[in-house]
């Protein structure tokens, strides 16, 4: 009995560790976004809205294929030494955290704050055109959910279809992306 109750405390740490870091990221995004919303060209706000729609499906194919990925194949990329794949493979090991953090975090914030930003063009665009401000939120949110929801759904079939794929292309990026720190790293530990 005591193990179990060791798991649930570890869970729900992790989920409290995960609620933090989903506020951290949605303060981060919405900041910036907010200064978007009050400009008085609505472009800048569309782009945004179509971003986070894009970011949040994004998110979610990648909390799908991480728990489809098939971890032999990426063994096999790694041993051919592909670049990425070894990212690729701490990726799938971590598949329950990074599942949370793409598809809860970013999927759900992104979410969130596009419907927040598609309602903030709405209301821009009312005034801007004497439309009425409420009617033209709420079509402007049924619309981004819409959006969303076909985006989701799009991407999650992609996800399950060529899971491989989405997970090294993401371990790929990663790769490039955190390439820059390690060798900051490598000639640090050598200057010592």
């Amino acid at each position: 009995m005591p193990s179990r109750r060791k798991g649930a405390g570890r869970h729900g740490r992790r989920g409290a560790a995960f609620a933090g870091l989903a506020l951290l990221v949605a303060v981060l995004v919405t900041v910036p976004a907010e200064s978007t919303f009050g400009q008085p060209g609505l472009t800048a706000t569309m782009v945004l809205v179509v971003g986070l729609v894009v970011i949040g499906a994004a998110g979610d194919m990648l909390s799908i294929a991480v728990a489809a990925a098939d971890e032999p194949a990426l063994h096999s990329m790694a041993a051919r030494r592909r670049p990425g794949a070894k990212t690729a493979l701490v990726l799938k090991r971590h598949a329950d955290r990074v599942a949370s953090i793409a598809g809860d975090i970013i999927g759900d914030v992104a979410g969130t704050v596009s419907g927040a930003a598609g309602a903030g063009w709405a209301v821009a665009a009312a005034h801007a055109h004497g439309w009425r401000p409420t009617e033209s939120a709420a079509l402007a949110v049924a619309v981004v959910a819409a959006l969303t929801v076909g985006a989701k759904g799009t991407m999650k079939g992609v996800a399950l279809e060529h899971a491989n794929r989405v997970v090294y292309a993401a371990g790929f990026v990663g790769y490039f992306l955190a390439s820059p720190f390690s060798t900051w790293a490598a000639r640090r530990r050598r200057v010592r």
